[in-house]
């Protein structure tokens, strides 16, 4: 489990050391979507501290209960707590109490750790074990300085909805939480330390920064030769994850993958999505939060209008579930049936360059700290938007994919235009145009930004007034 060289995640790291270090118990709570890394950060954090670590898996609660008293003894090295016999998690809990001193006294810190990993599997057919934890953490737990207990798990759902909502017994008990968010390009790099910067940004935009996915991504071969193998074969990793991604977390999976299809093809509204669907609108809406509950949906208002503006876009964001949507899903077929590899523009049909320019998009306004930081400006990311209008008798339609506030009052409007080769002053004139078309309620200075990863060209480059950032950019902050 985990990968042979840890790689980034330092403020993660220092958040659970300052917990750990508290002179109370502490309680937290992790959650994040399928192999972004969750149980690696734990098993790192857990290094060479007093601790028990508790992996649960799919099967029945008996066989659960058995595994864990197990795993205990083996912590505690008392073969005798490893027979114990037991058929409740009630009982599980007692004898992990009896414990902890014993766990606590195995390093230098008085403090045990209790990490509960895919702690969803743990309540399967035993929801009771939540109220079980409520009654052992306010009777015994909070008011002893000696543990730390993590509860830990990959079905965001489950977390939010059972854990830490209003109706879970263990409300209001958790001292810290946080959702584990994907890799930053800088730490994508340093795990594809032997790829190029172009190869790791195509990576990046196919499947985004989950730490998993582009470990399967790192290989000596190219980015397109690697995609084909991992993703254009039924065999390969990327060909049936969103049976896993989709299936843990969401029923009705048949209705979520019609939405999900409609929404990669360019379908942007609720009422363009019960056209196209059939479905209600109000189950739309359902479904539509669902998908945003778990980070996949973004749903988007156009910059400066009320929150309660009837000009909404949702759009999904998630990197690998658009080149799903993009590439596999029309060819699941093909693919299945095919006796050997496609090749990669047999599938794309010179398509990825169009759809890496979509992703380009996301990964900049997902990388929008790292844009002002380069471009020198400290204050920081106030809002990062698009804005968008449809042609009226009095306006004109305009349409603006990324839009980044500063708090000290600028503006930026931003082109992203994904190539290897340079752009020209086409760009510049047709961004200027749209930026006039914004109407600023901020009333901010406006100043135009490209962003090309293959640069642009010297009369570009003449003109003062516009930013522009390439690839490397993205990549120098830390070297």
């Amino acid at each position: 489990m985990g990968f042979k060289m840890f790689i980034g995640r330092q403020v993660e790291l220092g958040l659970l050391d300052d917990y750990y270090n508290s002179d109370r118990s502490e309680f937290c709570v992790l959650y994040g979507r399928r192999r972004i890394g969750k149980s690696t950060l734990l098993e790192k954090f857990t290094e060479n501290k007093p601790s028990f670590f508790y992996l649960a898996g799919r099967e029945p609660k008996r066989l659960q209960l058995k595994r864990f008293v197990r795993e205990l003894g083996k912590t505690v090295s008392d073969p005798l707590v490893g027979k114990t016999a037991i058929t409740e998690w009630d009982e599980a809990l007692t004898l992990l109490d009896r414990n902890i001193p014993v766990i606590a006294d195995m390093g230098n810190s008085q403090k045990a750790i209790v990490v509960f990993d895919e702690f969803q599997w743990m309540c399967r057919g035993a929801i009771e074990l939540l109220s079980d934890l409520q009654r052992f953490w306010d009777k015994s737990w909070k008011n002893s300085p000696n543990i730390m207990l993590v509860l830990c798990g990959s079905s965001i759902s489950f977390m939010l909805g059972e854990v830490l909502s209003r109706k879970s017994p263990l409300f209001g008990r958790r001292t810290f939480s946080f959702d584990l968010q994907p890799f930053k390009i800088s730490e994508a790099a340093a795990l594809m330390s032997g790829k190029n910067r172009f190869e790791v940004v195509e990576s990046y935009l196919a499947v985004g920064g989950i730490p998993k996915y582009l470990e399967i991504l790192n290989t000596k071969q190219s980015f397109q030769q690697t995609i084909v193998k991992h993703a254009f074969t039924s065999t390969g990793y990327f060909f049936d994850e969103i049976k896993f991604l989709i299936g843990e977390q969401l029923k009705e999976t048949e209705q979520y993958y019609l939405i999900l299809s409609h929404l990669a093809s360019g379908k942007k509204s609720v009422a363009e999505l019960v056209q196209v669907t059939g479905i209600k609108s109000g189950q739309v809406m359902y479904y539509l939060e669902r998908l945003s509950l778990l980070g996949f949906v973004t749903r988007h208002i156009p910059l400066g209008k009320s929150v309660t503006t009837k000009k909404v876009h949702y759009r999904l964001d998630d990197y690998y579930l658009r080149f799903y949507f993009a590439f596999i899903h029309p060819n699941i077929q093909g693919i299945s049936m095919q006796s050997e590899n496609y090749g990669f523009e047999r599938i794309t049909k010179n398509r990825w360059d169009p759809f890496a320019g979509l992703s380009f998009e996301n990964f900049v306004r997902d990388h929008a700290d790292i844009v002002l930081e380069k471009l020198g400006f400290e204050g920081g990311v106030k809002r990062v938007g698009s804005f968008w209008q449809t042609p009226t008798k009095r306006k004109q339609g305009v349409q603006i994919d990324l839009i980044i506030e500063c708090h000290d009052r600028m503006t930026f409007v931003c082109e992203c235009k994904w190539s290897r080769q340079k752009v020209g002053l086409n760009v510049v004139s047709d961004l200027r145009r749209r930026m006039g078309l914004y109407p600023n309620p901020q009333n901010h200075t406006l100043k135009p930004l490209i962003v090309a990863p293959g640069g642009v060209t010297k009369p570009v480059l003449k003109e003062k007034d516009v930013a522009v950032l390439t690839i490397d950019d993205f990549f120098s902050l830390d070297e």
